[in-house]
C-alpha cells in the first residue's frame, strides 16, 4: 500500500461516520479503492478495488442499481463527462436507488475532484438517505394532498353562502364563510348549541309556510337518523333576507371524522326562479300543444292522451265510472259553401260554446273539424241523464232559430262487463250520434218545408 493509499484509508475511517462507503479513484489510471463498514453495502458483492473504476461501474450498476437510475452510472458518472464538468474542489451529488434484498433503498453519491500537482483523483462518498428521502417524499405528498384538499374545500365552500361545523356530541358550532346577506341576519358565528340557535333563527326568519317543515328537518334526532342512511341530504325553504323571502337550500352531511356535522346554506333564489320560469314556459307550450286554437277547448292530442290514461286505468281495474258523448255540428259544409269559412268557424265556436255551457264540469275535446267529444266524470257523470236531456232540448230550440248551431250527439257509458277498451265506448257513442244526426236532419227538413 503506497502513501496515497494510507492517506485514503485514514480519510475514509474519519468519514465513515457520515458515509456507508468511500471510493478513491485515480483520474489518470482509473484505479480505485473502496472502504466500507456497512454490512448491507458489502452484501451487494461489488468489487471493492480494481484497475478500472469506470469500466467496472457499468456491470455493478446493472447488478445493484434500480433500472430507472442506471443511466446515472452509464452516462453521468463516466470519466469523459466528469473531467469536462468538474474542476478542482467542485462537488456533485446524485440520488439513486440501490436494490437491497429486492427493495429499492435511496442512496446519495457525493463526488469531489482533487488536483494536486501530478495527482488527479476523485473522492466518492455513498450515503444511505432512504429514511430522509422517504420522509421528505411523504411530507411532499401530504403537502400536495393538503393543497388539493384545500382547493376542493375552497371550491365547495364557494358553493355555500355559509357553512356550520357542528360537534355532534356537544352541539357546539362554528360558522364559516358567511356571505354579506347572511351576516345581516346577525346570527352568532359560534355557540354552544347549534340546534337551539337554529330553532330560534328559523322561527324568526323562515317563511311562515315553510317554518314547521324546516324546523322538523333541522331537528338533531331527525338529522342523525337520516345520516345513518344517506351520505348527504337537503331541503329547500324560503328565508327572509334584504326585505324579501329568498329560496334557500340547506344541505347536511357528516365530516370525515364522523364526529362533526357539516351544514351548508346556499342561496338558490335565482336558480328556483329560473326553474319556475322554465316550468311555466313548458306548461304554456304544453297547453298550446293540447289546445284547439279556434275554440280554446282541448284538441285531438289531448284526447288521445286522455284516452291512453283511461285505457291504463281500465287494464289495471282502477277506472272510475265515466261516459263519452260524441257531438257533431250539422250542415257545416253547407255553411262554408254558402256563407264562407269565416261563418263556418263562427258556427263551430257557437257549437262548442253550447256544449261547454251544458257540460260545464267536463273536459271538452275538438277532435275534428266539426266533431267534439265530452268526457263525463264525477258530478256530470252522476247527473248525465239530466244534462243530456237539457242539451237535446237546447238543440231542439236551436233548430227553430236562424243561424243557431244544430249539434247531433250520442252518449255511451263505460260498462266494465261489456267494454274492454275506451274505443268500445267511443264507437258506441259515435254510432248513436249518427242516429241522432239523421233524426235532426229529418226534423230540420220538415221545419224548412212547412
Amino acid at each position: 500500500m503506497n502513501q496515497n493509499d494510507v492517506i485514503f484509508m485514514r480519510i475514509a475511517e474519519a468519514l465513515l461516520c457520515d458515509y456507508s462507503s468511500i471510493y478513491y479513484v485515480n483520474a489518470v489510471t482509473n484505479e480505485y479503492l473502496t472502504y466500507s463498514l456497512d454490512t448491507q453495502f458489502r452484501s451487494l458483492k461489488i468489487e471493492f478495488e480494481g484497475k478500472d473504476f469506470f469500466k467496472q461501474l457499468i456491470p455493478d450498476a446493472e447488478k445493484v442499481v434500480h433500472p430507472d437510475d442506471r443511466h446515472i452510472f452509464q452516462e453521468d458518472i463516466q470519466k469523459e463527462n466528469l473531467l469536462q464538468d468538474m474542476k478542482d474542489g467542485i462537488m456533485r451529488r446524485w440520488l439513486y436507488r440501490l436494490m437491497i434484498n429486492g427493495q429499492p433503498v435511496y442512496h446519495e453519491l457525493r463526488m469531489i475532484r482533487g488536483v494536486n500537482g501530478k495527482d488527479d483523483y476523485f473522492i466518492l462518498g455513498v450515503t444511505n438517505v432512504d429514511k430522509e428521502v422517504r420522509m421528505r417524499q411523504q411530507a411532499e405528498q401530504l403537502e400536495r394532498e393538503r393543497k388539493i384538499y384545500n382547493q376542493i374545500a375552497e371550491s365547495l365552500a364557494k358553493r355555500y353562502d355559509t357553512i356550520y361545523y357542528v360537534e355532534a356530541d356537544t352541539n357546539a358550532y362554528i360558522e364559516f364563510s358567511a356571505s354579506e346577506p347572511y351576516r345581516k341576519l346577525e346570527i352568532p358565528k359560534s355557540g354552544s348549541d347549534f340546534f337551539i340557535t337554529s330553532y330560534y333563527n328559523l322561527s324568526k326568519y323562515a317563511h311562515p309556510d315553510d317554518t314547521e317543515r324546516i324546523l322538523t328537518f333541522i331537528d338533531k334526532k331527525n338529522i342523525l337518523e337520516r345520516l345513518k342512511k344517506e351520505r348527504i341530504f337537503d331541503t329547500k325553504y324560503r328565508l327572509h333576507m334584504d326585505g324579501t323571502y329568498r329560496y334557500t337550500r340547506l344541505s347536511i352531511m357528516w365530516a370525515n371524522d364522523q364526529q362533526h356535522i357539516i351544514i351548508g346554506v346556499e342561496d338558490i333564489d335565482e336558480q328556483v326562479k329560473h326553474e319556475n320560469e322554465h316550468i311555466r314556459e313548458l306548461r304554456t307550450a304544453n297547453e298550446k300543444a293540447m289546445s284547439d286554437e279556434l275554440t280554446g277547448v282541448k284538441n285531438k292530442n289531448a284526447y288521445q292522451e286522455t284516452e291512453c290514461n283511461l285505457q291504463k286505468a281500465i287494464e289495471t281495474q282502477e277506472c272510475p265510472p265515466f261516459g263519452l258523448m260524441v257531438c257533431d255540428l250539422n250542415n257545416l259544409k253547407q255553411i262554408n259553401d254558402t256563407l264562407g269559412h269565416k261563418a263556418g268557424d263562427e258556427s263551430i265556436r257557437a257549437a262548442c260554446h253550447t256544449i261547454c255551457v251544458i257540460f260545464s264540469h267536463s273536459p271538452v275535446f275538438r277532435i275534428g273539424g266539426d266533431e267534439f267529444v265530452v268526457l263525463l266524470k264525477g258530478n256530470d257523470y252522476t247527473n248525465r241523464e239530466k244534462l243530456i236531456v237539457l242539451f237535446q232540448e237546447h238543440i231542439m230550440q236551436n233548430i227553430k232559430k236562424e243561424n243557431a248551431p244544430v249539434v247531433a250527439s250520442g252518449f255511451a257509458e263505460y260498462l266494465p262487463g261489456q267494454h274492454s277498451s275506451v274505443s268500445d265506448v267511443f264507437e258506441l257513442a259515435d254510432s248513436r250520434m249518427y242516429e241522432n244526426k239523421r233524426k235532426l236532419k229529418t226534423i230540420q227538413k220538415n221545419i224548412f218545408n212547412s
